[in-house]
């Protein structure tokens, strides 16, 4: 099934549809490589996460400690090897857990190989549709925006905590970079707030995920929300196929098709979204076989979401 890609001469027509205005059919068209500029709005002054140093790379990821006295300890580190950073994680959360599903996290190993240097793909390719498409800074594998159902993570109400993690059948994991005054979660509220550049982990690919609320301008007398250019524009499928649900709508949001956007410093982040698809749409960078192993691996390939199959 093709993914509906809908470029910015399409969108006044999209836009009468959503409105129940009759309006021609949305152009589709090929998949091409998302042309992401650098802005100069939103603007920070300095950001967490940049490739091609990977000592610095690693320093990203935290030391972990327990903070769940029921689980297991949470494991993680982060060694250099040549060009590569290796990420090995048992998955288990430094955060406080909030049961959602049955069942509680439980041990699975995850181990994650990432390019120092990540290049640009011909194409963008897509992420999986089940399994991990990168890893948190605590080691929690990062998910698309798609349930076992085939559906939308937020079509099923109360599967997910604040946090935007949950337990699935192999593994916990995280959908959406979620947050609340009061809650422990990868981040506090009052962290996020800021605006400061924060890291939420690393995309198969070898590209930071970063959180999406920003600092407006130089001084970060405001923060924004980075907006998603996805839109849903067939809301019968929701529950059911949330890839065919919605259509990229090229420069209707602030990112690109893939969910992200090269910033000032020439450098290409994701950014989370708290709309569709939430963490990544597609991979911007190309990802090497068996970047992903472990209890849950998944890699691009026909079938998976964003793009393809």
């Amino acid at each position: 099934m093709r993914r509906r890609i809908i470029t910015a001469a399409a969108t006044s027509a999209l836009m009468l549809a959503l409105a129940g205005c009759t309006a021609a059919e949305p152009v589709v068209v090929e998949t091409t490589t998302p042309t992401a500029e650098a802005t100069t709005e939103p603007v920070v002054a300095t950001f967490a996460a940049s490739n091609g140093d990977c000592d610095a790379m690693a320093a990203t990821l935290r030391n972990v400690e327990s903070v769940n006295p029921d689980l297991v300890d949470p494991e993680l580190s982060a060694t250099c090897d040549g060009d590569s950073l290796i990420i090995q994680s048992n998955s288990i959360p430094d955060y406080l857990y909030i049961a959602t599903t049955p069942g509680s996290p439980r041990v699975s190993e995850v181990t994650m190989t990432i390019p120092v240097n990540p290049t640009v793909a011909d194409e963008p390719s897509a992420v999986p549709l089940l399994g991990a498409l990168g890893v948190a800074v605590d080691g929690v594998p990062l998910y698309g925006p798609t349930e076992g159902t085939g559906g939308d993570v937020k079509s099923l109400e109360g599967a997910l905590s604040e946090c935007g993690s949950h337990s699935g059948p192999t593994d916990f994991h995280i959908h959406w970079f979620g947050f609340a005054d009061g809650v422990d979660c990868l981040y506090g509220a009052d962290e996020v707030a800021t605006g400061d550049s924060l890291i939420i982990g690393w995309a198969a690919d070898g590209y930071p995920i970063m959180s999406g609320v920003v600092c407006a301008d130089a001084g970060c007398s405001a923060t924004v929300q980075l907006t998603s250019s996805w839109q849903l524009t067939d809301e019968s499928q929701f529950a059911t196929d949330t890839w065919a649900a919605h259509s990229y709508v090229e420069g209707s949001g602030d990112l690109d098709q893939c969910n992200g956007r090269v910033d000032s410093d020439g450098q290409y982040r994701y950014y989370s979204t708290t709309t569709f698809p939430y963490l990544l749409g597609c991979y911007y960078g190309n990802v090497a076989d068996g970047a992903l192993g472990g209890n849950n691996a998944a890699g691009p390939g026909p079938g998976a979401g964003g793009i393809g199959g």
